[in-house]
């Protein structure tokens, strides 16, 4: 199996039939915001980034779609802008590619919107997170996320890891968390 996790991102979104409010929370370059856009039915995708840089390459990639609404601010500041029920959430965890490898998602202000998230996310909605551990920010945040979701109630969420435990150095991995 020698898919990347983005690959298997994609057919995680591609499994939903119905999307029609979305949000990216980390838009970094625009990757996962356009696949979005272009192969589900979305109505709205809310996209949340911090660096200017990423709007720019988001916007270059994306274009002028009307359907994308960027908001150039930490995704813990969600219930500024999203006022609506969620079918998707997605988050692409660490530094911009190609950016300051510095800058990094925090675990605080993942955490923070995570929470609102799963208020957010309407009956079969779904939080697609990938985590990269394989650098030292990287590591504590895949561990702190780890922990407050081992303490989400299982009855409201069901929780599916995606990892590849023979690869080498802290491989990237994803958790899905859907709403019941």
């Amino acid at each position: 199996m020698g898919k990347r996790v983005t690959d298997l991102v994609k057919i995680i979104i591609g499994s939903k039939k119905e999307i029609k409010v979305a949000a990216d929370l980390t838009v970094g370059t625009g990757k996962d915001s356009k696949y979005i856009l272009e192969n589900t039915e979305v109505a709205r995708l809310y996209g949340f980034d911090i660096q200017k840089e990423a709007e720019k390459e988001a916007k270059k990639l994306i274009g002028d779609d009307q359907r994308f609404i960027f908001h150039l601010d930490n995704h813990a500041n969600i219930e500024k802008y999203i006022k609506e029920g969620l079918d998707l959430a997605i988050y692409n965890l660490g530094y911009l590619p190609g950016g300051n490898k510095e800058i990094t998602t925090k675990y605080e202000s993942t955490i923070k919107s995570l929470e609102k998230i799963l208020d957010l996310l309407n009956k079969n909605g779904i939080a697609i997170i990938t985590i990269y551990p394989g650098h030292p920010a990287g590591k504590e945040e895949s561990e702190k996320i780890e922990k407050y979701l081992a303490g989400i109630d299982q009855k409201k969420y069901g929780l599916i890891k995606i990892a590849y435990p023979t690869r080498p150095n802290n491989p990237p991995y994803i958790i899905v968390v859907e709403k019941n």
